[in-house]
């Protein structure tokens, strides 16, 4: 990640700006200096409700890229940070993934004016 410092007061040109306080904890999630557990984006809210729309048998990764329209290396990189807090689980099948809506996943609340989404605990 590339940092650039700024010698001047970003408020002093912008009369009125102000960094809100959501974008910063969403750069230290993004970071990953922060527990506070996000979702990037629709595609991933798409993909938990088509899990929870599948959820006695789960999908394959390979389903889960056919009904999003996207490759699977794409669904995978989606997947991982879902299941990383704990909102979705996987059960490798021979060479393949199954992955499954976990018992213990949250409610999401998307902030539609911030382009985010938090899971409710």
């Amino acid at each position: 990640m590339k940092l650039s410092l700024c010698s001047y007061n970003p408020g002093a040109a912008h009369p009125g700006y102000n960094v809100p306080h959501d974008n910063l904890q969403m750069l230290a999630a993004e970071m990953g200096i922060s527990d506070l557990p996000m979702i990037r984006g629709p595609e991933q809210v798409f993909i938990l409700n088509l899990l929870k729309d599948h959820s006695p048998q789960g999908l394959s990764t390979r389903e889960l890229a056919d009904l999003c329209g996207i490759s699977i290396y794409k669904v995978r990189h989606l997947l991982l940070p879902l299941e990383k807090y704990g909102q979705v689980i996987r059960n490798k099948m021979q060479k393949h993934h199954q992955w499954f809506l976990s018992k213990d996943s949250t409610d999401i609340d998307w902030h539609s004016n911030k382009g985010y989404f938090h899971l409710q605990q």
